[in-house]
């Protein structure tokens, strides 16, 4: 029976020309047209920067002095030199700045004496050249001059050493050679690996996310499924027909993109541009379907079970963005500095696969650690499937007349089922904020958006659209007076137990360079005296935060989930995606685990904020007054993790609701006629 409704579903699936045109002939179309297109901008591109005469400026306060250099450099014999070619227009006027700014120049050499912060002796004259790095045309002119300028300071160093009697010919001090020890090849692997899995999962969810919507959701909306029902096909074998027909789409797509990678990279029918020039085999392209095909039971068990819920084509449209970011986001894995297969990232869904796509394209792959990949996404997969097919049993999500009598009832009631699509828009929205606007809206900016407007009108909107307690839902009970010394012992072990996590995570899950970190923690008090650091970092958010996830969003979960203990870690790893950078997930859901148990243990949100406030102040206020300074796991020895684990301990110990036990789970108030 599931074969006859399968090839029921397949024929409806052809019948739709959007699948087809997504699944198979947008596929085919597409990465030839790359190739054509990307040979072509590459050609034109090159043709155009080498005929190009780049203007440029000489000023500054030794514009004299800079004008001669700047003049001995163009008239430079080039000959036996690495430098590209260009020609270089000069432009007399007094405002060059604004003409740089205005695109009207290309380059503006300024010369001037040294200030503070320069690397050289202040009596040494410096040369510095200003550019738009948003315009291809000022950054290769700029490279270009440099190119040049460098060249004839090398020559007066050497004349300088040759006129004071050097003992030895200069070329015999030191030869200084660049090579680029990864090849061409493996940088073409790295990039091809690097968007092959996300441009995968986006054909895959575009083109099995209009199957998915036809098939559950759209069907209700129909009335056509109750039909179904009636026939002597069992359920299961309806839904295994459905899930075979969406995983047929992105089997397809992914085999469509492999058979194109071996016809166009590995037999080379095309001229490929230099991006794509590797060295495919027949073992490559097997490994790579191998890899696709957990990737095609995620994608159709997740589309599925998203059509399971959604009741109709509007609400499915609503929930597929977030599950759209969730699948893309970890499959970026291969962009992450200092991410390799041989690492715990294999162990990661998507993530591990995305990493080892690029390994495999690069010619460093490893079989142990790409079957681990393998296995993690497709242990994933195989969950997710059985999820999947439990839930899809329920009558209520597979039929649009099953409402229970939650439905009916609404309010309070029906929040738990609700809140956590809420949180999820409320991370979209978050999301874009931070993507679009974050640099423009500063620290205090963000903070304001995200933690009054997101975070606590989110909250306040929950509250009043189903009518809850607001004491019962936040939790805003008067704590055992023992929670309070247990805090204060707590959040300084926590931290120390933080920072030793953070430094597993560093070393093992998900490299970040120690620029990156550098770059972070100046963002983030740039520009910000230590009250307001105080208030927007550490105040705000053990307030804010508190409501939201350990009020809100944890109240509708212990409700939902029944079990406190699952509440805890879905609530924690949920707060941890706020934080949007991978480096800070792991060390942030940890500390949303804590924060969680603490409202659980007391019964009372108040401990959680000022376990929350000391936990910021003591991250931030002491590095920043130069007191101490946090260095990943550097300066945390033994003894310190051992007193952690000890006062970790003894809060946990000390800590109890009013009644000394633990507080029950919340029950919920019924809804006022």
């Amino acid at each position: 029976m599931t074969g006859t409704l399968f090839r029921n579903e397949l024929r409806m699936v052809f019948r739709d020309t959007r699948t087809v045109l997504i699944a198979v002939v947008a596929p085919l179309v597409l990465f030839p047209l790359f190739i054509f297109i990307t040979n072509f901008v590459e050609e034109r591109e090159s043709a155009r920067l080498d005929s190009a005469t780049y203007e440029f400026a000489v000023t500054g306060e030794r514009s004299a002095w800079a004008d001669d250099i700047v003049r001995t450099a163009l008239n430079l014999d080039t000959a036996g030199l690495a430098i590209a070619p260009a020609s270089f227009d000069r432009v007399m006027t007094q405002n060059a700045d604004s003409l740089l700014e205005a695109g009207d120049l290309h380059v503006l050499v300024v010369g001037r004496d040294a200030v503070p912060g320069d690397s050289v002796a202040a009596d040494v004259p410096v040369l510095e050249l200003r550019f738009r790095a948003s315009s291809d045309f000022s950054r290769n002119a700029r490279n270009r001059m440099e190119e040049r300028l460098l060249a004839v300071r090398t020559q007066l160093r050497d004349s300088v050493f040759q006129a004071a009697g050097f003992p030895v010919a200069l070329d015999e001090v030191v030869v200084f050679e660049s090579d680029n020890v990864a090849s061409a090849e493996k940088e073409a692997g790295s990039f091809l690996g690097g968007v092959l899995v996300p441009f995968l999962i986006l054909l895959m969810l575009s083109g099995g996310s209009i199957v998915a919507a036809d098939s559950i959701s759209g069907e209700k909306e129909r009335g056509t499924l109750e039909t179904l029902l009636t026939t002597a096909s069992s359920r299961r074998d309806i839904v295994n027909a459905k899930l075979g027909a969406i995983m047929a789409v992105g089997l397809a797509v992914g085999l469509v993109n492999i058979a194109n990678i071996g016809v166009y990279i590995g037999l080379g029918i095309l001229d490929l541009p230099e991006t794509l020039r590797i060295g495919i085999g027949v073992d490559t392209l097997l490994i790579l379907l191998l890899l696709t095909i957990p990737l095609v039971v995620m994608v159709g068990a997740a589309l599925l079970l998203l059509s399971g819920v959604s009741n109709s084509y509007k609400e499915y449209q609503i929930y597929f963005l977030p599950l759209f970011l969730v699948f893309l986001l970890p499959s970026m894995a291969a962009f992450l500095p200092g991410v390799e297969l041989s690492s715990a990232i294999a162990f990661v869904p998507i993530s591990g696969l995305a990493v080892a796509t690029r390994a495999l394209l690069m010619g460093d792959w490893h079989w142990i650690w790409g079957a681990i990949a393998l296995g993690s996404t497709g242990a994933a997969g195989w969950l997710l499937l059985q999820r999947t097919e439990a839930a899809l049993s329920n009558e209520r999500l597979i039929t649009s007349a099953g409402a229970d009598e939650v439905e009916f009832r609404g309010g309070a009631a029906l929040f738990p089922r609700e809140v956590l699509t809420w949180f999820v828009g409320f991370w979209v929205v978050f999301f874009v904020v931070s993507l679009w606007f974050g640099e423009a809206l500063g620290v205090r900016g963000q903070v304001l958006v995200n933690l009054w407007v997101i975070f606590l009108g989110g909250s306040i909107l929950l509250i009043r659209r189903y009518g809850l307690d607001v004491r019962e839902t936040l939790q805003l009970y008067a704590p055992h007076w023992r929670a309070w010394p247990a805090v204060i012992i707590g959040a300084p072990s926590a931290l120390v137990l933080a920072i030793g996590l953070f430094g597993l995570v560093n070393r093992y899950l998900f490299p970040v360079p120690e620029s990156l970190l550098e770059s972070f923690g100046q963002s983030l008090t740039a520009d910000i005296s230590l009250w307001q650091l105080i208030i927007f970092v550490t105040i705000m958010p053990g307030v804010l935060e508190e409501i939201a996830f350990r009020g809100v969003l944890l109240s509708g979960l212990r409700k939902h989930l029944k079990k406190p203990w699952l509440a805890v870690l879905v609530s924690a790893a949920i707060f941890g995606v706020f934080h949007v950078s991978l480096f800070r997930i792991v060390p942030t859901a940890f500390l949303g685990v804590v924060l969680a148990l603490v409202v659980v243990r007391t019964g009372s949100i108040f401990p959680a904020m000022l376990w929350h406030f000391l936990n910021n102040f003591l991250a931030v206020v002491p590095q920043e007054m130069g007191w101490i300074v946090i260095d990943q796991m550097e300066g945390v020895g033994t003894v310190w993790y051992a007193l952690a684990v000890v006062g970790a301990t003894a809060s946990w110990l000390m800590m109890a609701n009013r009644s000394g036990q633990l507080p029950p789970e919340p029950a919920g108030r019924p809804t006022k006629p």
